[in-house]
């Protein structure tokens, strides 16, 4: 394999998560919210980001968050965290995301 090839293979998952999340990581960033209450890898942002990357694409394709209003949101999070069997922990972690991105 050629060595441009591999290069794009290895950062792929990194091009992909960016298209996912619709290219919203502007703005506010992880860094000004405060790290998991349960002493987790990274802040609440990030895991929810990580929660919309994965479990709510493994259904679904993903939307971009400014596609939907704050409103819309606070129905479209209980009824998929519900879905996907989100814990309390999960259901915050994915609200800070999209209330970063909004």
């Amino acid at each position: 394999m050629r060595r441009s090839t591999r290069l794009v293979r290895n950062l792929y998952p990194f091009i992909l998560v960016a298209a996912l999340a619709g290219c919203e990581t502007g703005g506010g960033g992880s860094s000004s919210v405060s790290a998991s209450p349960h002493g987790g890898g990274g802040s609440m942002v990030e895991q929810g980001r990580k929660l919309y990357v994965g479990r709510c694409t493994a259904c679904h394709s993903p939307e971009p968050v400014r596609d939907y209003t704050r409103a819309e949101w606070a129905t479209i999070i209980p009824e998929m965290s519900e879905e996907s069997k989100l814990k309390p922990a999960q259901v915050a972690a994915l609200r800070a995301y999209v209330d970063s991105l909004l």
